[in-house]
């Protein structure tokens, strides 16, 4: 059996206590009366003031594990970043040639040939470098840009379904257990323009 990770736990806590304020926040019948019946105007019903909030959550790792096309796609970006170990791979082993080349004939290479292996040598592990960063560690990589290629479109029909429902379960907040990120919210628990009408006071 999978122990529950120290992070869900949290999320799990967070969630039950948010739900405990998002209630506690619901003005009571008594209250709604006699603000009715004083006239006062009271501003926009707040989400939750019509009862509890119903929350789900999902589990982001048991989706990518189990939807067919994540497995498809990772295939694909571990086929691709063999390519490019390859393509490192082989200049690896060009440099090692000229790095023996020039050791191996360091005794009897004239000034002018040694320098061009020097300068060959530089220029090849300029090249390896380059490539490894273009390949893997940039913030614009071939990997990240192949990964957001292959990744991305079925982010979005998983989004899709998440949204699809949580709305026919009458959900108003969904949880990703794994990373703790908000997936879907009820539009109507959306307060931004509330806030901005409050500070426009």
């Amino acid at each position: 059996m999978n122990q529950p990770m120290p992070q869900t736990i949290k999320l799990i806590l967070g969630l039950a206590f948010l739900a405990l304020t998002f209630t506690s926040c619901a003005p009571t019948a008594r209250s709604s009366r006699a603000a009715g019946e004083g006239g006062a105007k009271t501003g926009p019903t707040l989400p939750w003031a019509s009862g509890g909030v119903k929350i789900g959550y999902v589990r982001s790792d048991e989706i990518m594990k189990k939807y067919a096309e994540y497995a498809d796609a990772e295939r694909s970006l571990r086929a691709d970043n063999s390519k490019w170990q390859s393509e490192v791979d082989r200049m690896e082993s060009d440099l090692q040639k000229m790095q023996s080349e020039r050791e191996e004939l360091k005794l009897i290479l004239s000034e002018e040939r040694r320098k061009q292996l020097d300068d060959d040598i530089g220029n090849k592990r300029q090249e390896i470098q380059k490539f490894r960063q273009d390949t893997w560690y940039s913030d614009n990589s071939s990997y990240i840009k192949r990964r957001r290629e292959l990744i991305d479109p079925i982010d979005a029909r998983v989004n899709d379904a998440i949204w699809k429902v949580a709305e026919a379960k009458g959900l108003d907040i969904v949880f990703d257990a794994m990373a703790g990120n908000i997936v879907y919210v009820k539009p109507g628990l959306d307060i931004t323009e509330l806030v901005l009408e409050e500070l426009e006071r």
